[in-house]
């Protein structure tokens, strides 16, 4: 009989001291190399990369060729309409001038004899000897002379001179619209083509309005696929980390074009920037949109998945040993994944 209980607690001894070491062995591998699946968000992303420009930017242009011969204004300066931007001295051939000075004794001989005809006619009006419609006929044809000669001297002057002394309309470039001035492009002394209905001109200056901007960048096709406008971006100016401005698709190109045998997109999205914050233009940035989004789903980490073809498996946790299990997965951030089927929130998967 007391061998019988001696055996009997050598029995209960081992028992427990197996359930011990398996509870252990559990609170050990609990601890260290699992993990539980957790409800969160998954967010899937994209970057991309491009530049900010002003949405307006003016190109400045002279209504005259010549030389650029001074600029009155820096990059960097505010500017308001009708502010002097720069000057243009013409350069004109002998037989220019040569015409000029013609066209000019022509007017001036005209206009002598108009004022002539005008000054007797006033007298003559005066006296009640003409009416007032040959008077009036007078006065605007001695009107119209004198404008023409007022003209062909300005021309000459212009010609010889490079100015107009009367005015500074035709040999100072003026700003056309209020801003700021971000680029000169020219050099003193550069040669400047007057812009025309059959040219353009040479951009003497650029101003731009830097309260409303515009991101523009290149997406792939897919990405393409999934913007409509008025998707909204995360603008970030990459040499201002901190600053995350809130962007708004307002353009997507119909036709893409191929960059490294890849078929890309442009795409622009505007935002506006309080007086506070002052970026410049051409600065690089990058734009993050969110292409796929899951509200309070089961999720693990990707680093505890194995892929096998087209199947997807964990380590689950069952009696103190690690049993492979199918599952079924959906979206993905990089970092954390979907679960939709195979586990719960009380299984324990192995870390991997």
């Amino acid at each position: 009989m007391k061998q019988a209980r001696i055996i009997l607690v050598l029995i209960m001894a081992i028992a427990g001291l197996i359930f011990f070491s398996e509870h252990l062995l559990q609170k050990e591998i609990d601890m260290s190399q699992t993990i539980n699946p957790e409800r969160d968000t998954i967010t899937k992303k994209q970057l991309v990369s491009g530049n900010i420009y002003p949405i307006r930017e003016i190109e400045v242009k002279s209504v005259i060729s010549g030389v650029l011969e001074v600029y009155y204004v820096q990059i960097g300066d505010y500017v308001q309409i009708g502010d002097r931007i720069a000057k243009i001295k013409t350069l004109s051939e002998p037989s220019e001038i040569e015409q000029a000075k013609m066209n000019l004794r022509l007017a001036e001989l005209t206009f002598e004899k108009d004022r002539l005809e005008y000054e007797r006619d006033k007298s003559l009006y005066e006296k009640k000897v003409i009416s007032a419609s040959e008077f009036d006929a007078s006065v605007k044809v001695y009107k119209t002379s004198k404008e023409h000669y007022e003209y062909n001297k300005n021309q000459l002057h212009l010609l010889t001179e490079g100015f107009i002394p009367s005015t500074n309309i035709s040999n100072v470039v003026i700003a056309t619209a209020a801003g700021v001035v971000i680029d000169l492009p020219l050099e003193e002394g550069t040669a400047v083509a007057g812009r025309s209905i059959f040219r353009d001109g040479t951009n003497i200056a650029l101003i731009a309005q830097l309260d409303s901007f515009f991101f523009k960048g290149k997406v792939v096709e897919t990405d393409a696929l999934a913007f409509r406008k008025g998707t909204k971006l995360t603008v970030t100016p990459t040499s201002m980390a901190d600053l995350k401005i809130e962007a708004r698709i307002r353009k997507i190109a119909p036709k893409g074009y191929l960059d490294q045998g890849i078929m890309k997109y442009d795409i622009e999205a505007v935002f506006s920037l309080p007086d506070s914050v002052n970026i410049l233009s051409g600065l690089n940035a990058t734009a993050e949109f969110i292409l796929d989004e899951r509200y309070n789903v089961l999720t693990l980490p990707e680093s505890c998945l194995i892929f096998d073809g087209n199947s997807t498996y964990v380590y689950i946790l069952e009696k103190s040993e690690f049993k492979k299990k199918p599952i079924e997965t959906g979206l993905s951030d990089g970092i954390n994944i979907e679960i939709i089927s195979g586990i719960s929130e009380d299984d324990r998967i192995k870390k991997r």
